[in-house]
């Protein structure tokens, strides 16, 4: 099926769908909240498998409630070309390039984004994985522009789990969710040590994911 036909039916399902979800809890700590206030100055990163639902969420809280543009990464496989018009059915243009293709262009776009105000969303698992494991791009675009990292995560209490490499999730009829926002992470441009916040950041990152688990109990 070709993408933009794709993209079309998945938006509409996504736009129905999630029209039942309850959501239980936005956690979103004071420093961050301040952060967006300023409608920009950081970039977003959630794992791979939280696209749909942060898209959903993003395009409908940070776009149209907080009036923050948006630009996600998206790779140039297969899937990311149905990722890319997904995320266009919902107001996002989108940066197209990875770690193994496009990636100084996407770069260079990436920069010219962030100096406009605008806010770039990265899956730093993605496009390929390993699942839950931060690649470096996300710490050296942090690194090069001074701006900080803000983490999302989503989780649901009843859910589909895909069998694709990121288990990726999608809620049941009527599920409950549950949203967080972490602490703005500001990586210090003048360090050699890119290898321990890349461990630091993936640390938070998973810290998230326990947090919200133990909302569901």
């Amino acid at each position: 099926m070709k993408p933009k036909v794709l993209s079309f039916i998945v938006s509409m399902i996504m736009r129905f769908w999630f029209r039942f979800i309850r959501v239980q809890e936005v956690i979103l700590p004071s420093e961050t909240d301040s952060l967006m206030q300023k409608e920009g100055g950081f970039i977003l990163a959630g794992w791979h498998n939280q696209i749909l639902s942060l898209t959903y969420h993003c395009s409908n809280y940070l776009q149209k409630k907080r009036k923050i543009k948006l630009t996600p990464l998206v790779s140039f496989s297969k899937d990311g070309e149905y990722i890319y018009e997904t995320f266009l059915r919902f107001g996002m243009e989108s940066v197209r390039g990875s770690s193994s293709r496009g990636g100084a262009n996407a770069l260079r776009s990436l920069l010219k984004t962030i100096k406009s105000n605008r806010v770039p969303i990265f899956t730093p698992d993605g496009p390929r994985g390993p699942i839950y494991k931060v690649q470096a791009g996300l710490i050296q675009i942090a690194q090069m522009t001074g701006v900080p990292i803000v983490i999302f995560y989503s989780t649901f209490d009843r859910y589909h789990e895909f069998k694709s490499w990121d288990k990726h999730r999608f809620p049941k009829f009527f599920a409950k969710q549950w949203i967080i926002y972490s602490e703005p992470i500001l990586i210090p441009k003048e360090t050699p040590e890119g290898e321990d916040y890349l461990l630091k950041v993936e640390k938070i990152m998973m810290e998230q994911i326990e947090i919200l688990e133990q909302k569901k109990l």
